[in-house]
């Protein structure tokens, strides 16, 4: 894809993207070194999609910029549009620091809450259950068994969240803003588009470069994530070309439908990959991680490079194109997918 020549928003500050859209940029402890954040105005004040994660470089973020622009208008409320860590973690000391409700989803409220709500001995537990079942190797498993605080490290606390539903729109000052819930890269991500002015918010779902990771749902690692995205991609690709496309992550683009296509194509050859050695012998997730990205992983990438590899074999199981059985290989139950 190509980038609209537009500037990156600079450290602290905002970028206007139309009469009522504001770009902002937070650093990210990761690889991926980013999130892009939010900020559209109302008539009833500013509101806030997404908060960023959790931490010090965070706080000084939304400190200055709520001492700037923000400070012209109310903060009417804070968006979350899923429950993973960079977009949520910051959520409740957000909503401390403006006095502004919170929004989310009913599926990622639910699925935050899930992770939330245990304890760091329940989440490893389950971590190591999980592990097992893909065929991982023992230091593998114990990398799993040793991160029981990846999500509440990141998410400390969660704030009392209001539902957000299809129902709702947010009206800019200019326009509307329609919203959007779909599942595949996380269980009900909420995005906006805003159809007058060609622009859409489209989160983590649609990246220019990347493809968004599609990981098993570790609350039923058989369920179909990957068949849900697809059919969000086969929707995106009667996207309007013309429509400027501000993603979670990255810089802005159009052509969103050529996008789609090149996501579908990219997760179809990787079904093709798995499929075509599932005919020669039964795979495991550790076998389909090698199969699909030829490298292991330590602890935080390891946790998207399992799942993305069981989503991928579980899509290939609901299309009856292998089947699936659990054996038990010295004491460790592991699932196997195979023609």
């Amino acid at each position: 894809m190509k980038r609209l020549p537009i500037e990156l928003p600079q450290q602290n500050k905002l970028v206007k993207l139309s009469s009522d859209l504001y770009w902002g940029r937070l650093p990210l402890p990761f690889r991926l070194n980013h999130i892009n954040l939010f900020i559209i105005d109302t008539k009833d004040g500013w509101v806030i999609v997404d908060a960023g994660i959790y931490g010090e470089e965070t706080k000084k973020y939304w400190k200055s910029l709520l001492s700037g622009l923000l400070s012209t208008k109310p903060i009417d409320k804070i968006i979350i549009t899923h429950h993973h860590v960079d977009h949520i973690g910051f959520a409740a000391e957000l909503a401390d620091m403006t006095g502004a409700k919170c929004y989310i989803s009913r599926a990622e409220m639910k699925h935050a809450q899930f992770i939330f709500n245990m304890s760091f001995s329940e989440f490893s537990d389950l971590l190591v259950s999980i592990y097992s079942k893909y065929g991982l190797p023992l230091e593998e498993i114990e990398l799993g068994r040793n991160d029981s605080s990846r999500y509440k490290r990141y998410v400390p606390e969660l704030p009392d969240f209001n539902n957000f539903s299809l129902e709702d729109t947010i009206q800019g000052t200019s326009s509307d803003w329609r919203c959007r819930i779909d599942s595949g890269h996380s269980s009900g991500q909420i995005s906006f588009i805003n159809e007058r002015d060609k622009l859409f918010l489209p989160t983590d779902f649609l990246l220019p470069r990347i493809s968004p990771n599609i990981s098993a749902d570790i609350r039923d690692i058989d369920k179909d994530v990957l068949g849900d995205y697809l059919e969000y991609l086969e929707d995106m690709t009667t996207l309007d070309p013309e429509i400027r496309i501000y993603p979670g992550h990255d810089w802005p683009f159009k052509n969103g439908n050529l996008r789609a296509l090149d996501l579908i194509r990219h997760h179809n050859q990787r079904l093709e990959i798995l499929l075509s050695n599932a005919q020669k012998k039964p795979l495991s997730v550790s076998d389909g991680i090698d199969l699909l990205f030829n490298k292991r992983f330590e602890s935080h990438e390891l946790f998207f490079a399992a799942g993305e590899s069981r989503a991928h074999l579980n899509h290939l199981s609901k299309q009856n194109k292998v089947k699936k059985d659990t054996i038990n290989r010295n004491g460790q139950e592991i699932d196997l997918f195979y023609v």
